[in-house]
């Protein structure tokens, strides 16, 4: 014990020192701490040279300057593999919300991450990912029910010094105007990575020459109508083009095929035309080919010799390529439309025994679809994820109902405009289900039932057209639910489902959040048994903005102003990020009111 004391002692004075010297500034606190953390031995010497790295009038007088040598100190005893990867997100724009699993893949791509043991390349850039979370180098800004983080942003400060750090070792050259790419023009610059981040008015940007022959990755962002020539970038290994918000622009890939050492591919244009080649099979390293858009129209027929590819994402309304059973490294595939597609390659699907995710879009599958669709789900034994999306229906659909032997060890089941009855059977089979999306005709007791029955279940997202009976319809009772985190209840027909729910004692014992969506003329009633969520945090209420005020709102809920803040905002249907969730068109409800209560703090 007295030796405990003793280093307490010990430490206890050099930590004052330490935030003293980092100003009380909340950045340089965190990242001197997690610098710390993460050093392999903690000695009093080492902690006292962190001091002295630090400059002295930081503590009195803060600048940009004295907080870019904190930052700088952990970049410095930042492990060798883990340098690149950080400097590889000045890549990005400011502010940019980032996807793990976008930046991981281009980690890979470039050659970053390192094949350990034999584990898969993905899971060690994960491990990366997660060590530059750990030590507050990039900040999470998404994270699942699992508890993994999902998307990360970097602060600016740091992104400022991570920035200048790739000029000082040419590792990436950002460009943000013509005068940027003039500049690299005139003195020769042997670009190794080039980041676009320019405007509209940027037309004169084609300024590129042979000090691009060396490119390995190339990311354009913003609105710019002018996209480089690609035959110019012979050793590209990454290619990002991220335009969500841009209309008119040509996207022209007709060259891709060229490009013998790309890697990874990601187009992101809704509104843009996407030009593809007819050949690409002599890309033959390219893992990750990624299409998010509504205008490519023809897929190359070739891209099923791909032996590499492990990612495919295809533009809205596609069907899935012709012997798409080929290509048996496929760990990911997006998006395609189902009712296009031969049922040749319906039943290939289930010869990609590798696949973990799958998602595809339907309006109103035949029977001998179905029954393709199914036989081959019920042979990817390893599926995690699962997303079909119906185009929103009032008729009920039968064909979930036919799985018999689904792969059990799905984690997440979106089931985005179906109709459903009833429960189906097959998903009360489904123990390692995390997050699962329902649209039910009649909520009842008996569906809670059997969903309350999933013993892994963290978030439940279920839309209800009618309650059968009446109120306290559908009771919730003592251990149902074990692990239930996030639950949003939606109603979309006449009867008001979210007030028929009754919470029993015991019942969802780890429930946080809840979410209402509320349907016209919404009386103010919330569930019965609210009291008997005891962790309960926050509740939202959605509801259309037009014919319910926030005074109103505030006025008729049965929620206790005295035990809850209640907080509300308008919000625009396309900053909604649920709006997946509704089944409303977008003509008839231009925006929602979110009315959210936080719970006070005893």
């Amino acid at each position: 014990m007295w030796l405990c004391a003793l280093v307490a002692t010990t430490f206890k004075d050099v930590s004052a020192e330490i935030l003293k010297k980092c100003g009380g500034l909340p950045l340089a606190i965190i990242t001197i701490a997690s610098l710390l953390a993460n050093r392999q031995t903690r000695s009093k010497d080492e902690w006292e040279s962190i001091i002295n790295s630090l400059g002295a009038k930081f503590a009195t007088n803060p600048t940009l300057e004295e907080m870019r040598s904190i930052l700088n100190l952990s970049y410095i005893h930042l492990p060798l593999h883990l340098r690149p990867c950080l400097l590889y997100l000045g890549m990005y724009p400011e502010d940019k919300k980032i996807k793990r699993q976008d930046l991981v893949l281009q980690w890979v791509a470039e050659g970053f991450v390192n094949n350990c043991h034999g584990l898969d390349f993905e899971d060690v850039g994960k491990s990366y990912f997660n060590e530059l979370i750990n030590r507050s180098l990039i900040q999470p800004t998404g994270t699942s029910n699992s508890g993994e983080v999902e998307y990360c942003r970097v602060h600016d400060i740091m992104l400022d010094l991570i920035v200048s750090k790739c000029a000082e070792e040419n590792f990436i050259s950002v460009a943000y105007n013509c005068e940027d790419m003039a500049r690299m023009h005139a003195y020769e610059y042997k670009v190794r990575r080039l980041s676009l981040k320019s405007s509209a008015n940027d037309a004169t940007l084609g300024i590129i020459g042979a000090s691009m022959s060396q490119v390995r990755s190339f990311a354009q962002f913003g609105e710019s109508k002018y996209t480089p020539a690609l035959s110019l970038f012979k050793y590209l290994r990454v290619l990002v083009y991220d335009f969500p918000y841009q209309r008119g622009t040509t996207v022209d890939l007709t060259v891709i095929g060229q490009l013998f050492q790309l890697r990874y591919l990601s187009v992101c244009a809704f509104a843009c035309i996407i030009d593809l080649p007819t050949e690409i099979r002599g890309l033959v390293h390219l893992e990750t080919l990624e299409i998010s858009g509504h205008s490519a129209q023809i897929i190359p027929s070739d891209i099923v010799c791909l032996s590499r590819l492990s990612r495919l994402t295809l533009p809205y309304g596609t069907c899935l390529p012709q012997g798409i059973a080929s290509i048996k490294s496929l760990r990911d595939l997006h998006c395609f439309e189902i009712e296009k597609s031969s049922l040749e390659d319906i039943n290939g699907l289930g010869e990609l025994t590798n696949l973990r995710y799958l998602g595809f879009r339907s309006q109103a599958m035949m029977t001998e679809v179905v029954d393709a669709l199914v036989s081959s789900i019920g042979k990817l034994r390893d599926l995690k994820h699962l997303f079909i999306h119906n185009e929103p229906s009032k008729h009920y659909c039968d064909p979930m109902y036919s799985f018999s032997n689904p792969p059990l060890h799905i984690v997440e089941l979106r089931l985005g405009g179906w109709r459903l009855k009833g429960i189906p059977s097959w998903i009360g089979k489904l123990h390692c289900l995390r997050i699962l999306y329902l649209s039910i005709g009649n909520l009842s007791t008996d569906v809670v039932h059997v969903v309350g029955k999933l013993p892994s279940l963290a978030e439940l997202v279920l839309t209800a057209l009618h309650v059968t009976g009446d109120r306290a319809a559908a009771i919730i009772c003592m251990g149902s639910f074990p692990v239930l985190e996030v639950l949003k209840l939606i109603s979309d027909g006449d009867d008001d489902a979210t007030t028929c729910m009754e919470f029993k004692a015991g019942a969802m014992p780890n429930l946080r959040e809840l979410t209402l969506g509320i349907r016209d003329g919404w009386g103010g009633v919330m569930p019965l048994g609210m009291e008997n969520l005891l962790a309960l945090e926050r509740i939202y209420l959605i509801l259309d903005a037009y014919p319910v005020s926030s005074t109103t709102l505030k006025s008729t809920t049965t929620v206790d102003a005295n035990c809850w803040i209640i907080l509300g905002e308008l919000l625009s249907l396309q900053r909604n990020k649920d709006k997946s969730i509704f089944n409303y068109s977008e003509e008839r409800y231009k925006s929602w009111f979110r009315l959210c209560f936080i719970k006070r703090k005893a």
